[in-house]
């Protein structure tokens, strides 16, 4: 088995939520406990946060009615959200903005679709970056170049920043230029 991955970068994505909230020491981490890609994602998120001296906070939901208490719970506790890349939160963005925007907290998402509906920011994959990265892989093996089963999955490696300026106006949060150079808005 061979091919691609989406996986987001877990580590680089807590990276700019501390670039964007500098000193913070708690942050928190909302996804559906149902989600086995969703608890994956946690538990890298953790051990990042955890060599950085930066505590996790977790508040799981079952169904998007569960979303605004989840995210109250952390109101107070933290001083940034983390979301990966959860079915459940994805189709909900803006009920956690609801609650988000008024503790004037920063959400910084497992995916560019995320930010757009009630995110701040995000490194985003390009999928046709990596649409194309697939197919330089099938040539590969149809050409005979390679076989299956002496290539590793591979991920995408270099992500778009990815932020939304009206949101993080709504919380009161200033980019960094740093960031805003490099971002797609």
């Amino acid at each position: 088995v061979t091919g691609t991955t989406d996986m987001n970068p877990i580590e680089a994505q807590l990276d700019l939520l501390l670039q964007l909230v500098p000193g913070a020491k708690t942050i928190g981490a909302i996804y559906c406990s149902s989600e086995v890609n969703s608890q994956l994602q946690i538990d890298i998120l953790k051990a990042a946060a955890k060599t950085k001296g930066v505590e996790v906070k977790e508040a799981t939901v079952s169904t998007v009615n569960d979303i605004q208490q989840a995210a109250r719970s952390l109101v107070g506790k933290v001083q940034g959200i983390y979301v990966p890349t959860d079915n459940i939160l994805a189709s909900a963005m803006p009920t956690l903005a609801i609650v988000t925007e008024e503790a004037k907290l920063p959400v910084v998402a497992g995916e560019g679709g995320m930010v757009k509906a009630g995110g701040v920011a995000t490194l985003a994959i390009d999928y046709y970056k990596l649409g194309v990265q697939t197919g330089e892989m099938a040539a590969d093996i149809l050409s005979g170049k390679a076989k299956p089963q002496d290539m590793p999955i591979q991920a995408q490696k270099d992500f778009s920043i990815v932020v939304n300026e009206a949101n993080a106006k709504k919380i009161g949060l200033t980019i960094p230029e740093e960031i805003l150079k490099k971002a797609v808005k």
